[in-house]
């Protein structure tokens, strides 16, 4: 591993509660979505850019939708009915952990230490994390089912902290995105941002690493 993405990830092991996001930080799930959102534009006649689409998912699908409607001229409900049809919801097509969140997840458990979620998901989460043996690892998941408010609201991560009695100074809100970033940044947490060889937007986080590899590593896992 590259010595300065490992110093990057120093002062995680000092961490005690760790606040997952879902999508395109745990799980892999972009390299299947952005194919069927292009799949869909294509399908409603018009002309994808993936890198495009990529930025928009970045702050949610329903932008992806909005732009395409407003920017292209497409139907949005054409559009959204087209990408559901394409789009299917089982564990397998999805897409499965990144490399390491499993190893991850479970030392962070063997140590004292716990998982956590905020996830803009809905109750699907759980199967896909039951499917890949994932689910046992978490302490407390906070869902969009319960009624809380989106992120960057820091709603969710403050119930996460409050029920569970987190220590906030010991507790970081781990995720690939911006708006994961400013969730926990307004909650009062620590923030790392996780980039997963993906394009990012730069914004201001506690730590910003490449992979979950190094996390594990400052934990005490073995890389291979």
């Amino acid at each position: 591993m590259d010595k300065c993405e490992l110093e990057r990830a120093r002062g995680l092991e000092n961490i005690q509660n760790f606040i997952w996001d879902f999508d395109g930080t745990l799980f892999d799930t972009y390299s299947y979505t952005i194919p069927c959102f292009c799949a869909a534009v294509r399908a409603v006649g018009g002309e994808p850019d993936e890198a495009k689409v990529y930025e928009l998912m970045m702050e949610n699908i329903g932008a992806a939708f909005a732009w395409y409607n407003t920017e292209k001229g497409l139907d949005y409900e054409a559009l959204r009915a087209e990408y559901h049809r394409i789009h299917r919801w089982d564990p397998v097509s999805q897409g499965g952990p990144f490399p390491y969140a499993r190893e991850l997840l479970r030392i962070i458990c063997e140590s004292g230490r716990k998982n956590f979620m905020f996830t803009h998901r809905n109750t699907d989460v759980y199967t896909l994390m039951g499917y890949w043996e994932t689910l046992e690892y978490f302490t407390d998941i906070v869902t969009l089912a319960d009624g809380v408010a989106p992120k960057p609201s820091p709603e969710a991560v403050e119930l996460i902290a409050a029920r569970n009695g987190l220590d906030k100074s010991k507790t970081v809100m781990v995720g690939d995105r911006e708006l994961d970033i400013l969730s926990g940044a307004r909650a009062g947490v620590l923030t790392c941002h996780v980039t997963n060889g993906k394009p990012y937007k730069n914004c201001s986080c506690d730590f910003r690493i490449s992979s979950l590899r190094a996390i594990y590593a400052v934990l005490g896992g073995k890389c291979v």
